[in-house]
C-alpha cells in the first residue's frame, strides 16, 4: 500500500513538472506576436519606373530570323502590377534553313529559263517544258511577294505573382521577380527582296481578278500569262495589330538595375509568302483567305535601370505610428 501511494505522488510530481513550463510559456506575450510576416521589406518596383534598353532575336519566323534591339519602359504600381511599353527594331537578317532550300539553285523552287536570252527575249523568265508539271511558282515570283518583320511594338499590363531571394553558389544573395504580361502588339512588315518583281510587275500584266476577260492577258483576246494566272503575287506589307503575351524574370543586380530575360510573342494575321493559298479561287487570287495567324516570338536580354534609383523600404507601424526596427 505504501508503495502504490508514493508511485501516485511521483506521477503527480511529474505531470506538474511537465505542465508547468508550457503554462507559464503561454501567458508569456511573444516579441513577434501582430507584427507582419515580413518586416522593413525591399520594395524594388512600387511606384518605380524601368527603362530597359535590350537586344533579341526571333523564335519562330518560318522565312528570316531576325535579330532586334530596342527598349522598354514600364511602370509599377505596386510590388506586383504594373503597365510596359516595348518596342524592338529588326537589324540583322538571316535567311531560315527553309528559305535557304527554296533559294537553293541545285534543289529549290524551279528559275526557269533566264530573260534577255536567245532562248527567252522576253523580260520576264519563262518556265521551262520539264517544271510544266511543278505545282511550284518561279523563284523569282515567290521571292517578290515574301515579307519579313521589320519591328515590333506593344502595349502591355504586367503581373508579377512570384518574387523573393535567390541564392548563388551558397554566397551570393540577390531579389528576383518572375512576370507575366499581356496587351496589344503591332507587327511590321515588308520585303525581304525588295527589288525582286513578279511576273505580273515584269510584263505589266493586268491582275484584277474582278476582270475575268483581261485577267493575266498580254493583249485583248491573247491566251492568260501562265505564271500571272496560276501563280498570283501579292506582297502583304504594313502594319498588323494583334494580341501580344509573354512573360519573364528580373535579377537584381543592385536596387536600382535588375538583368532582365524576356520571351515575348506577338500574334498577327498575315500572308508571309504572298502567294494563293486557296484551291477554290477561279481564277487565282491573293486576298485575306490566303493569310494565317503567325507567332512573332521574340528572346531578349537587357538591364533594367530602376527610378528613383533608391527602393523604399516598408515600414512596421502599431497604432498608425512608425517603429524603429533593426
Amino acid at each position: 500500500m505504501h508503495r502504490i501511494r508514493s508511485l501516485t505522488v511521483l506521477a503527480a510530481s511529474l505531470v506538474a513538472i511537465t505542465l508547468l513550463p508550457d503554462t507559464a510559456q503561454a501567458k508569456r506575450k511573444s516579441p513577434l506576436e501582430g507584427k507582419p510576416v515580413v518586416v522593413r521589406k525591399l520594395e524594388l518596383r512600387k511606384l518605380r519606373f524601368g527603362i530597359t534598353p535590350f537586344v533579341g532575336m526571333s523564335l519562330s519566323q518560318t522565312f528570316v530570323h531576325k535579330g532586334y534591339v530596342g527598349g522598354k519602359l514600364h511602370f509599377d504600381f505596386t510590388d506586383w502590377i504594373g503597365i510596359q511599353a516595348k518596342f524592338a527594331y529588326g537589324v540583322i537578317n538571316r535567311d531560315a534553313k527553309l528559305l535557304k532550300a527554296l533559294n537553293d539553285e541545285a534543289g529549290g523552287l524551279p528559275r526557269g529559263i533566264p530573260p534577255n536570252t536567245a532562248e527567252n527575249p522576253s523580260v520576264a523568265p519563262v518556265r521551262t517544258l520539264a517544271d510544266f508539271n511543278s505545282p511550284a511558282p518561279l523563284l523569282h515570283d515567290f521571292q517578290s511577294g515574301l515579307t519579313r518583320n521589320n519591328w515590333l511594338a506593344s502595349f502591355d499590363v504586367v503581373f508579377k505573382p512570384f518574387s523573393g531571394k535567390l541564392g548563388l553558389f551558397s554566397g551570393i544573395f540577390t531579389e528576383y521577380d518572375m512576370y507575366l504580361f499581356a496587351g496589344l502588339g503591332l507587327a511590321n512588315f515588308g520585303r525581304h527582296y525588295p527589288n525582286a518583281k513578279s511576273t505580273t510587275e515584269l510584263l505589266n500584266l493586268p491582275n484584277n481578278s474582278a476582270d475575268v476577260a483581261n485577267y493575266c492577258r498580254p493583249a485583248a483576246g491573247a491566251d492568260p500569262n501562265r505564271e500571272c494566272y496560276l501563280h498570283p503575287v501579292k506582297a502583304d506589307t504594313g502594319i498588323k495589330v494583334g494580341p501580344s503575351f509573354g512573360g519573364g524574370v528580373n535579377i537584381f543586380l543592385a536596387d536600382f538595375a535588375s538583368l532582365n530575360l524576356d520571351v515575348h510573342d506577338i500574334m498577327t494575321y498575315n500572308n508571309a509568302a504572298g502567294l494563293n493559298a486557296t484551291t477554290t479561287d477561279v481564277p487565282p487570287k491573293v486576298d485575306k483567305q490566303d493569310a494565317n495567324w503567325n507567332h512573332n516570338v521574340m528572346f531578349s536580354l537587357g538591364v533594367t535601370f530602376y527610378f528613383p534609383p533608391k527602393a523604399k523600404r516598408s515600414e512596421l507601424k502599431i497604432g498608425g505610428k512608425p517603429v524603429k526596427t533593426k
